[in-house]
């Protein structure tokens, strides 16, 4: 795999690198797709909107960690791509579940770090394949009084 020159990927939680967490069902994360790229060109994007980007959960405290499992979806996607110009960038939201985070809780706190990857073929403008390529993000959610009745 060559150096990724092409996209760097960033995760915040209404602007910010730290989600609070208080027992709801979702926490809504914004994944930004930056084209770092001197041209334009074309990626996936509803394959990678389908199944969503690579993530491990790990406990700040203990390391316990845990990937989350991406969504099945048709390899078909694939084929619809779309162009992302020079310094351009998209945007979309992925989905954390409460069933996923709450496991995390140790005495009523959440400290879980949660890492982000998206892992891409990149194609030029007549869509030729030029690479496959990756990029990294991390977001940190928190929670205090957190209890089992709530939920």
């Amino acid at each position: 795999m060559k150096d990724n020159i092409f996209f760097t990927i960033s995760v915040s939680c209404s602007g910010q690198k730290e989600c609070t967490y208080n027992n709801q069902s979702e926490i809504p994360v914004t994944v930004r797709f930056q084209n770092l790229y001197s041209k334009g060109y074309y990626i996936p994007l509803e394959y990678i909107k389908r199944t969503g980007p690579s993530i491990k959960l790990t406990d700040r405290d203990n390391k316990k960690s845990m990937p989350l499992k991406p969504n099945l979806v048709s390899w078909d996607l694939k084929k619809k791509m779309t162009y992302i110009p020079e310094g351009g960038n998209i945007e979309f939201t992925w989905t954390l579940l409460d069933r996923d985070i709450s496991q995390f809780i140790n005495d009523g706190n959440l400290n879980v770090d949660a890492d982000f990857k998206i892992r891409t073929k990149i194609y030029d403008d007549k869509k030729d394949e030029i690479g496959d390529f990756i990029s990294l993000s991390k977001l940190v959610l928190k929670g205090s009084n957190l209890n089992e009745d709530k939920r």
